[in-house]
């Protein structure tokens, strides 16, 4: 394919074709010749934007960049409405590729409740693999900010850690799966959005800031709002719940699954009784799991199960071992 925009026919019959027009905040949305789409919104306004550059199957693509750039709305404690989608595709693609990762888009688009109105696609000579990057726009009453975390304020996350990687890991080692992993690897592909946590846990009080557990895995996470907020954080490590699939696949491949990027999981900040909290993550079916507490002393420690100590710092992903590339 050589470089520049798809035709006007493979346009529409990759890209606007598939688009479906549903949600009523949506004035203008993505067509031929139209530079921006236009959306009336009531309530506090979140956008949060993130690329896909991971070794990833085109099937999978784009549904992932739809799933994360509203986690990340989630995780404020919002809403996701609309997004845009940007697609830059090597040119040993065709527009035929484009349709495929557009069909993943729209899919979990629909499942999420959030309407793609615009964006851009193009072939390109600066890229090696497609590129697909997202930018989600929301909606929320309460602005759920991480500057609200306070001494004392325990932190839990939901379902299990590395989920996201575990799936990503398993496309570039290719390992021997049984049957029964195989059918747990594609649970992890489902479960990699946080909207119903959100939707969930945003009303509580008790809930006084949430995050998408994305690149760096949990400890990065921590450090992430730790460092930006001015605390501290202690966590244990024999309280991190791993799948066993997970630490199969770590331990075979030299990777800390505490520190691989792992969408699917919301870290939450609680204050006070947790009681509410956790009965609302059960209802959903997701386990809810203690991993530590905010602490004064500026410094997030990492206890680990042999009783030994760890500073955390914000590091690479452990994906970057494998390819030099990560979300």
């Amino acid at each position: 394919m050589k470089s520049g925009k798809l035709t006007t026919q493979e346009l529409r019959e990759n890209v606007l074709d598939k688009l479906v027009r549903f949600r009523p905040e949506v004035l203008l949305s993505a067509a031929l010749g139209e530079d921006c789409a236009a959306l009336s919104i009531d309530d506090a306004i979140l956008v949060s934007s993130d690329p896909i550059t991971a070794v990833i199957e085109n099937e999978k693509l784009g549904a992932l960049c739809v799933t994360v750039c509203c986690n990340d709305v989630a995780a404020n404690g919002g809403e996701a409405v609309a997004m845009t989608l940007t697609i830059i595709m090597p040119e040993s693609c065709n527009a035929r590729d484009v349709g495929v990762i557009m069909d993943g888009a729209t899919a979990e688009a629909k499942r999420l409740g959030v309407e793609i109105v615009g964006g851009h696609t193009e072939f390109s000579d600066c890229v090696v693999r497609p590129i697909v990057s997202g930018t989600a726009i929301g909606r929320t009453k309460r602005v759920l900010k991480k500057s609200d975390l306070r001494v004392g304020d325990k932190l839990f996350v939901t379902k299990s850690l590395a989920l996201e990687g575990t799936c990503i890991l398993a496309d570039i080692v290719k390992p021997k799966l049984t049957e029964c992993e195989k059918r747990e690897l594609e649970g992890f592909n489902s479960s990699l959005s946080v909207s119903r946590e959100s939707a969930v846990l945003s009303g509580l009080g008790c809930v006084s800031a949430m995050h998408d557990v994305t690149e760096g895995g949990v400890l990065g996470a921590v450090a992430e709002i730790c460092f930006s907020t001015g605390v501290g954080a202690v966590l244990y490590e024999d309280k991190m719940p791993v799948a066993e699939l997970t630490a199969r696949l770590c331990r075979e491949n030299g990777v800390n699954p505490l520190r691989l990027i792992s969408s699917g999981s919301m870290l939450v900040a609680v204050r006070g009784d947790e009681t509410e909290a956790r009965e609302a993550i059960e209802k959903l079916g997701y386990a809810f799991t203690r991993i530590g507490e905010i602490t004064g002393d500026k410094d997030v420690v990492l206890i680990k199960s042999d009783g030994t100590t760890e500073n955390v710092d914000v590091l690479p992903d452990e994906l970057y071992k494998f390819s030099g590339e990560s979300k």
